[in-house]
C-alpha cells in the first residue's frame, strides 16, 4: 500500500502540480532552531538538489520529507509538508507507509548483512508486495536492472551484499529504495564515500532514473548538481536562500549570497 492508497489526496492547482509541497516548514532541535520558515514546491520526475555549507539545513529538511527526523526525540517539526496534495505529517499516515512511498539513499552505502537477494527482497517481503517467490525474483531482477547492478550481480545473487564494490554497494542500495516502488527517492550525498568511476556510474544511473521518480538529493558539490539536477536550492544558515532551474541558478543567480557560494567566496 502507498501513501496514496491510504487517503484521498487534496486536489491541486495547475497543470503539472508539485510532487512535494513544503510551506513554512520550521525545524527545533531542543531549544535550537535548524530551518526558518522553508517553502519549496519540488517537481516529479527531475531531479531537484540541494547545495549549501555544511550545517546549513539541507540534510535536515531532506530527511522531513520522509518524517527520518521522527526519530529524533529532541527534533520538532512545525509548517506544512505534503506529497501530492497530502500531509505527510497528519495523524492518519503511518510513517512506514509513508516511507515505502519516500526512499532514503544515505551518504555511506549500507547494505544489510545478508544476501544480494535478500537485500532487494526485504522491503517487498515486509511490504507484501509479491503474491508468491516467482514474483519476488521478478521484483528483484528488475530492481537490480533499474539500478544497472544485475548484470554484475546475476550469478552470485546467494553471496553478502557487503561482499560488493563501495559504488556497488551504493547501487544495491538505490536497488532496495525502488524494490517497493517509491514515488519520491531522497538522496544524501550518495556519492561523497565513492571514487570518480563509482561516483560517474551512479550520476549516470540518477539520470536515468528521473524518467520514472522524483530524486531529492542533497550534495556539496556544485559540479555535481550542475551535472545531474534540472532544479537546485540553495541553502544558508538554516533558511532557503533562492530556488530555480540548474542553469540558471548556476548562471545567473539572484541573490548574492548564492552568488558568493558559488564563486567559492564562502562555504
Amino acid at each position: 500500500m502507498t501513501l496514496n492508497e491510504q487517503t484521498d489526496n487534496t486536489p491541486a492547482a495547475g497543470n503539472t502540480p508539485p510532487k512535494v509541497q513544503a510551506r513554512n516548514v520550521n525545524v527545533f532541535y531542543g531549544t535550537k532552531q535548524a530551518l526558518f520558515d522553508v517553502s519549496l514546491d519540488i517537481p516529479d520526475r527531475s531531479v531537484t538538489s540541494f547545495i549549501g555549507p555544511s550545517g546549513c539545513g539541507k540534510s535536515t529538511f531532506l530527511r522531513c520529507i520522509n518524517r527520518m527526523n521522527d526519530t529524533i526525540d529532541t527534533c520538532r517539526v512545525e509548517g506544512d509538508i505534503r506529497l501530492d496534495g497530502k500531509d505527510i505529517y497528519a495523524r492518519d499516515v503511518d510513517p512506514v507507509i509513508l516511507r515505502a512511498s519516500v526512499g532514503m539513499v544515505f551518504q555511506k552505502p549500507n547494505p544489510f548483512p545478508k544476501s544480494i537477494y535478500d537485500n532487494v527482497a526485504y522491503g517487498p517481503r515486509i511490504h507484501g508486495l509479491a503474491a508468491g517467490p516467482q514474483e519476488l525474483d521478478a521484483i528483484v531482477e528488475t530492481s537490480l536492472r533499474r539500478a544497472g547492478l544485475w548484470d554484475e550481480v546475476a550469478d552470485r545473487l546467494a553471496g553478502p551484499g557487503t561482499s560488493l564494490s563501495g559504488g556497488q554497494q551504493q547501487r544495491l542500495v538505490i536497488a532496495r529504495a525502488i524494490a517497493v516502488s517509491p514515488e519520491v527517492i531522497l538522496m544524501d550525498e550518495p556519492c561523497s564515500a565513492l571514487d570518480p568511476i563509482a561516483t560517474a556510474k551512479i550520476e549516470e544511473l540518477i539520470d536515468d532514473l528521473r524518467n520514472n521518480y522524483c530524486i531529492i538529493m542533497v550534495t556539496h558539490s556544485m559540479a555535481q548538481a550542475a551535472r545531474v539536477s534540472q532544479r537546485t536550492a540553495f541553502f544558508h544558515l538554516g533558511t532557503l536562500v533562492e530556488t530555480g532551474p540548474t542553469e540558471q541558478i548556476f548562471t545567473n543567480p539572484l541573490d548574492t549570497r548564492t552568488q558568493d557560494y558559488i564563486t567559492g567566496r564562502f562555504g
